[in-house]
């Protein structure tokens, strides 16, 4: 495992009877990287965060999380991480507070003044039964329980599913304020793709269990392009001759190129060699995502 990295994954696969739901992962997630796990159903991510925090154990490789095999994390190590998942089991005889005490009782890092600001913007009130709460009253209860004793490691898998627009935004602000100790690491699991790309700085996507694309967000965007051509008289050649072209929609006189190509300048001299008028834009990342994930 690297000196620097908190999470370090070696050729994880892991199978449930004949389903294999991951297949050969292998990745190192540094100190302070805000990584968005992202990917279709079932394609491995809640499964590849459970067995960071030894919830899950390999079929085979190794997961090590701070140093150490994840299956043997000590007490002292797991109070420094926080999880907090779409289906958070939470005991439904206590209350809110009842539930927050108990957690707090647990984590000698304890943050109350940040567990009271979250309970009151969630707008919370402490002696509702846990069992009484909707879904995403649980959900932000489950929140305040992952963030409040400040973990170094966080991992959030679809925390904001079950939130209301207000409060999904309010969840925004918090991951934005814990982003900047620069020695917490976060992992984030959401389809909300809006949301993520405003906190994270690199992309995980996974696809039938497998890792299919891990890089810095930056990189990422700066790798795909839309080229809209448009002939200057009579017609576009027949051959537009773009390297790493996805996607062409195009008439005799102009055309929508979709192109993937780490090499901007390698794609300006291709573009000026058709001699047409060119206008070259980067996607958006919900469009680079649909691309990686489909290919089209």
């Amino acid at each position: 495992m690297n000196s620097q990295s908190v999470i370090s994954v070696r050729n994880l696969s892991r199978e449930f009877g004949a389903t294999k739901a991951l297949s050969g992962v292998s990745l190192e997630i540094g100190v302070g990287s805000v990584v968005g796990v992202l990917g279709p159903n079932g394609c491995g991510k809640t499964t590849l965060m459970k067995h960071m925090i030894g919830m899950l154990l390999p079929s085979h490789g190794h997961v090590a999380v701070f140093g150490t095999e994840a299956r043997e994390l000590a007490g002292d190590q797991i109070a420094r991480i926080g999880y907090v998942s779409q289906d958070s089991e939470l005991l439904p005889w206590l209350n809110v507070g009842e539930t927050l005490g108990f957690a707090r009782a647990h984590h000698p890092h304890w943050d109350e003044r940040l567990a009271e600001r979250l309970e009151a913007e969630f707008e919370l009130k402490r002696f509702q039964k846990v069992g009484q709460l909707s879904g995403g009253q649980k959900q932000r209860l489950s929140i305040i329980l992952g963030v409040a004793h400040r973990p170094e490691l966080l991992l959030l898998d679809e925390p904001a599913a079950a939130l209301d627009p207000i409060v999904r935004q309010d969840f925004l602000d918090l991951l934005m304020e814990l982003i900047q100790e620069p020695s917490r690491t976060i992992l984030i699991s959401s389809h909300i793709l809006t949301d993520v790309e405003k906190v994270i700085d690199q992309v995980l996507i996974m696809d039938q269990g497998a890792v299919h694309c891990f890089q810095p967000l930056d990189e990422l965007r700066e790798e795909y392009y839309r080229v809209n051509l448009t002939a200057p008289a009579g017609e576009l050649p027949a051959d537009l001759a773009l390297s790493g072209v996805k996607h062409v929609q195009r008439d005799k006189a102009t055309a929508t190129v979709t192109i993937h190509n780490p090499q901007r300048s390698r794609l300006d001299r291709e573009v000026e060699r058709l001699g047409c008028a060119a206008d070259i834009r980067h996607l958006e990342f919900e469009e680079i995502y649909r691309l990686v994930v489909t290919g089209k």
